[in-house]
């Protein structure tokens, strides 16, 4: 693919939008102000730095939002290209006009990526594990485009029961967005031929760092 002159592509393929369909339109409905959310840019930048991060190479932003943590990773890793996704094109039109960057963005399902086998060094889910429909072959196709020895982080700022309770709250379409004991994610991980490096499932905490083996 070719980053350098890449705006927005939606990238739709063989996916059923229809189980996206009211996922879309809820986080569709926040774009103009999810900047706003309360992501802590102090606490993303310090779990960030704690874990290790590629210096240089391709770091995928899945889920991206309106590009938050975009910042962050220019300051964290200054030499690694960028790319990031999200199910909502909304999202990344405000990403784009709130950052005038060169981060390639394609709207797109994290179960479905159009990247080349053993092509990114860094895959980043940020907040957003709960929310993909198939995470099992969400993973199976984040192993497939990580290179030998690249990493994995799924990282929630705040504890599973946290998560889901306020899911929970929020109700439809959300509702039924959980995050699993990190346990589960682990077995499947393992499965797929992944090293597990830290594992973190606290209440102010969820981190799984995984690297391909």
């Amino acid at each position: 693919m070719d980053w350098d002159n890449l705006e927005i592509l939606i990238y739709f393929r063989q996916m059923n939008t229809a189980i996206y369909k009211n996922i879309i339109k809820y986080f569709d409905a926040q774009a103009a102000s999810w900047h706003l959310s309360g992501l802590d840019r102090i606490q993303a930048e310090n779990i960030l730095s704690s874990v290790q991060l590629p210096e240089s190479g391709v770091v995928l932003d899945a889920g991206c939002g309106t590009g938050n943590l975009f910042p962050i990773l220019r300051k964290i890793v200054p030499l690694a290209t960028i790319i990031a996704c999200d199910i909502s094109r909304k999202m990344l039109i405000e990403s784009r006009q709130r950052f005038s960057n060169n981060v390639p963005l394609w709207v797109g399902y994290c179960e479905e990526l159009p990247l080349k086998d053993a092509s990114v060094d860094l895959i980043l889910n940020y907040c957003i594990f709960p929310h993909i429909k198939n995470s099992h072959k969400a993973l199976f196709e984040y192993r497939r485009v990580l290179k030998s020895g690249g990493h994995l982080l799924i990282i929630h700022p705040q504890g599973r029961q946290t998560i889901n309770s306020k899911h929970r709250q929020i109700g439809f379409p959300i509702s039924d967005d959980l995050l699993p004991p990190s346990a589960e994610i682990v077995e499947r991980l393992e499965s797929m031929s992944f090293r597990i490096r830290e594992v973190v499932d606290r209440e102010d905490l969820y981190l799984i760092e995984a690297e391909v083996a």
